[in-house]
């Protein structure tokens, strides 16, 4: 059986970059900053002639399932962001770092004007005050690193030792809670702004505090810095290509086992380096049959390690292993672990992809580590719906017509409430959607179900731009004016990056929205956008000597 006449390869280089693809010349790939996911145009074409719905193998050849499968690996890498409490936070990292830095640059303007680098301005200004230039900048560069290094530290713990080695790196605990509060503080501004439901992060100030007085590694300048090999890059991949694996199994009648999969190379590199780490923790021997109970239980673990509910939905109690506990790669480890040392019973627990199996098995191993099970934190935000704070923003998301403030957050965080909501009365299909949407299994409600939380935004066979996916029941209008709005938002953080980390002038590289647009145009727009944003104009700035 022969998927691919490409190579697949080891893509850790690009993890960090939030880009994740499926294969090496890019039949599709989902970007976590752009909100984007792409396929190729022959996968384009061939999706267009395949019948509507779930249909039997026997009516869709070789080619029609292998671009399905290449489709529901990148709708996998969008529910990974979307719908994991870990992926929203990362998701949350780009408009974060422009919205908890928005006063401090505005300050910063009206007392030196309209500068390029701050980072230049804070190695180069005396930071003797909060309210002094050098003390703006230096607090600007340093909310904006501390996220980076959130992200960094998470997605590809192979950059730790460059990035500890960095004059504003102060400790994986200062970075986690700097970036943590930011991403509440920014959904908490377009939900519950009284943090009457959403556990405050201020609650923290202390605590964290007191751990960096005691020395608690990890927590004080100068802490070693411990890591697990696998990151949350690693994992999102294995997850994607193991579900895209269980589709083509069950698509094939069987045909596509391990040998296969393996023959195709189709676990190369960072596609199989979760996977391969799994069986080596809990001591479980590969299997021949990706039907097997050893396949089910890695997708289960993947699905816990990037759903931390530690501070967010639920009030920080253990602080002291906080950086652990919100961490996809340490949690990943030590299920694994608990797997074969406190429950060995799991490891043979799942052969019906059934709800059951999912809430038995997932409550057992989050026993072992002492945290909430994602069917717990799903209960927990459908009971945050039903309160006053969360309604306007959720009638926002029904109609897809948004307030113009911190719209982007607005768009990403009532989808990710809304995809919660279905987790939490169908988690089987989300953890093992290829084997509800082939074989027996198969039916146009589990299709209906993933059509319903497929990707926002995505591109067209024929066009390199990008577009907002049309849903029934929303005004089309509403949905091309917040789509405008969202990508005016995006273009603004991209802008704010710049403006706080990189030399030169401004580049407007924005040609990935839109193919029928210039390039001067598009510049127009940027240059309208960051203006609304900040009151400047971007060909005023100063650039300097770096």
């Amino acid at each position: 059986m022969k998927l691919y006449s490409e190579p697949l390869s080891d893509f850790s280089e690009l993890g960090h970059q939030g880009i994740f693809k499926a294969t090496l010349n890019a039949h599709g790939l989902y970007n976590t900053f752009q909100f984007v996911l792409r396929l190729s145009p022959a996968v384009h074409r061939k999706l267009a002639s395949m019948p509507s719905g779930i249909v039997s193998s026997d009516r869709v050849d070789l080619a029609g399932m292998r671009a399905f499968s290449i489709y529901l690996h990148e709708t996998v890498h969008w529910w990974q962001h979307i719908g994991s409490t870990y992926g929203l936070m990362m998701s949350m990292t780009y408009p974060a770092q422009a919205h908890a830095n928005n006063v401090h640059l505005k300050g910063l303007v009206a007392q030196i004007g309209f500068k390029k680098s701050i980072r230049t301005l804070a190695e180069t200004l005396p930071g003797d005050g909060a309210d002094t230039p050098g003390g703006l900048a230096n607090i600007i560069v340093n909310n904006h690193f501390d996220m980076e290094s959130f992200r960094a530290l998470t997605v590809n713990p192979f950059s730790a030792e460059k990035l500890v080695r960095n004059p504003l790196f102060e400790s994986v605990g200062h970075s986690y809670d700097i970036a943590y509060g930011n991403f509440i503080a920014l959904m908490s501004s377009v939900s519950d702004r009284a943090f009457r439901i959403i556990p405050p992060p201020e609650a923290w100030c202390e605590p964290f505090r007191e751990l960096r007085e005691k020395k608690v590694e990890g927590y004080y300048y100068g802490s070693p810095v411990t890591l697990h090999p696998v990151g949350a890059h690693e994992i999102f991949e294995g997850q994607a290509r193991m579900a895209q694996l269980q589709y083509l199994h069950f698509a094939t009648g069987g045909q596509l086992d391990m040998k296969v999969a393996k023959d195709e190379r189709m676990l190369n590199g960072v596609y199989g380096d979760a996977f391969y780490r799994f069986l080596e923790l809990s001591e479980l021997e590969e299997p021949s049959s990706i039907d097997h109970p050893t396949i089910a239980l890695f997708l289960l673990i993947c699905d816990i390690a990037i759903n931390p509910g530690s501070g967010f939905p639920f009030p920080l109690v253990r602080y002291e292993t906080f950086i652990h506990d919100i961490n996809p790669g340490t949690r990943f480890v030590y299920l694994c672990t608990v797997a074969r040392l406190k429950c060995p019973e799991v490891r043979d627990s799942i052969r019906h992809y059934s709800r059951k199996e999912y809430e038995e098995v997932s409550q057992t191993l989050c026993d072992a580590i002492v945290e909430e099970s994602p069917l717990q934190i799903a209960k927990e935000f459908s009971q945050w719906i039903k309160e006053p704070e969360f309604q306007p923003l959720m009638a926002e998301h029904e109609s897809f017509r948004f307030q113009k403030s911190n719209l982007a957050a607005r768009v990403l965080f009532s989808h990710f409430l809304d995809f919660t909501l279905d987790k939490g009365k169908r988690p089987e299909f989300f953890c093992w959607p290829g084997a509800w949407m082939a074989g027996d299994r198969a039916s146009n409600d589990a299709m209906k179900l993933f059509e319903r939380h497929s990707a926002l935004f995505v591109d067209k066979e024929d066009d390199d731009g990008i577009f907002p996916r049309l849903v029934s029941g929303r005004i089309e209008s509403d949905v091309q004016e917040t789509f405008d709005y969202f990508y005016a938002n995006n273009i603004i953080f991209d802008l704010t990056r710049q403006w706080i980390t990189e030399p030169g002038p401004f580049k407007f590289r924005y040609q990935w929205l839109s193919q029928k647009d210039s390039s001067e145009d598009m510049q127009r727009f940027a240059e309208r956008s960051f203006e609304s944003a900040y009151g400047v104009v971007l060909s005023k700035v100063s650039v300097l000597n770096e």
